[in-house]
């Protein structure tokens, strides 16, 4: 059995000589030839792309060593990547004049090097760098908002059809859709901000309580008469409706009182007198009146008081002087009724046809004219 095992080891030793064999004396690798690996060529390192002006975008990478040249890629608002232009190994930046502004480009960058005839390509940066066309002359609609509760308001980035991404800074008061549409939630202040392109656009939003109806008309009437009348040296905004006399309407609204002004002057033989209805029924229900006289002797100065909800148009309203004393005169009492009485009138005549409201629309409940 010895001699058998021994056997077996020689044929086992004579099998690993020949394997260990040096290539020489295997036939079959005498044949072999050696082959060249490709050379490698590095992925350029993205810097950056920044915009200047409206047409222009610059794109820089980091040098690659041993190359002949690179490749730039780009792709417009998200689309495939197309190859724009090819530069020497010594560049390292590439500015881009065909871009429109407000559009968002992407970019990349291949390095290339040529080697026994043929061109070997490095990888690219599949992210690339982005940046938007004109980004600095971009603005906003708006820069602040006052919004009543449960009312909304569209915020949007000009020049552009790019969708930012927005937020609030008090959720509690202003929300913000990812579409831009502000949803005012209770009174207070909020920050609403969308960013593009790395760029912050902000819009301050002063929620306030909706007001009612009446304090609505107000507003209308208000907001009519700083369109078309004109700043006094009080900051009064007046608007006068007066014919070739002198007579005629005189409305303003005082700012500091928040009051409406309805007043009326009238000039005939000599004489004038001027009438002011001041009131705000949105704050309260009382109206106060000045009238004034004037003729060659002299003038008076006189007021009178009353409720809004009671005024039916007609009747006699109690006149005073400025010592408080009751005006006696038959024909004082009769012509500053007559005046208080055709003012109101005129007024509500010029409600109607200008802003669809009458004296009713504005606290005077009782009025029947």
């Amino acid at each position: 059995m010895m001699k058998r095992l021994i056997k077996l080891l020689g044929c086992i030793l004579a099998g690993m000589m020949l394997v260990l064999a040096v290539p020489a004396a295997i036939p079959e690798l005498s044949a072999a030839t050696e082959v060249q690996a490709a050379p490698k060529v590095a992925t350029p390192q993205l810097v950056s792309a920044v915009p200047y002006g409206k047409t222009k975008i610059t794109v820089k990478w980091k040098p690659v060593k041993g190359v002949n040249g690179y490749r730039i890629y780009r792709r417009t608002n998200g689309s495939k990547w197309q190859a724009i232009r090819n530069v020497s190994g010594r560049y390292t930046s590439y500015a881009d004049t065909k871009v429109a502004s407000g559009n968002e480009y992407t970019y990349t960058v291949r390095a290339y090097k040529k080697s026994g005839g043929k061109v070997y390509w490095s990888k690219y940066v599949i992210k690339g760098v982005k940046t938007i066309a004109g980004l600095k002359y971009l603005k906003i609609n708006t820069f602040r908002k006052t919004l009543y509760t449960g009312t909304t308001y569209d915020l949007k980035i000009l020049g552009t059809n790019l969708k930012p991404t927005w937020s609030t800074n008090n959720y509690r008061i202003a929300g913000v859709y990812r579409n831009g549409r502000v949803l005012a939630k209770r009174p207070g202040k909020a920050r609403i901000t969308g960013i593009l392109g790395g760029r912050k656009f902000t819009c301050d939003v002063v929620v306030k309580n909706k007001p009612d109806r009446m304090a609505l008309n107000y507003n209308k009437v208000i907001d009519y008469i700083e369109k078309h009348g004109k700043k006094d040296s009080h900051g009064n905004s007046v608007l006068k409706i007066l014919d070739d006399t002198g007579s005629g309407l005189v409305m303003q609204y005082v700012p500091k009182a928040k009051l409406l002004d309805f007043g009326s002057v009238v000039f005939t033989d000599g004489a004038g007198a001027g009438l002011d209805i001041l009131f705000n029924c949105s704050k309260s229900d009382k109206v106060s009146i000045q009238w004034m006289i004037a003729v060659d002797e002299g003038y008076l100065d006189t007021y009178a008081s009353m409720y809004a909800s009671r005024y039916v148009g007609r009747g006699r309203i109690t006149f005073r002087y400025a010592d408080d004393k009751k005006i006696v005169e038959d024909d004082l009492k009769e012509i500053a009724n007559i005046q208080l009485h055709e003012t109101f009138k005129e007024y509500n005549e010029f409600l109607q046809k200008k802003l669809n409201l009458s004296l009713k629309d504005l606290g005077f409940k009782a009025y029947k004219y």
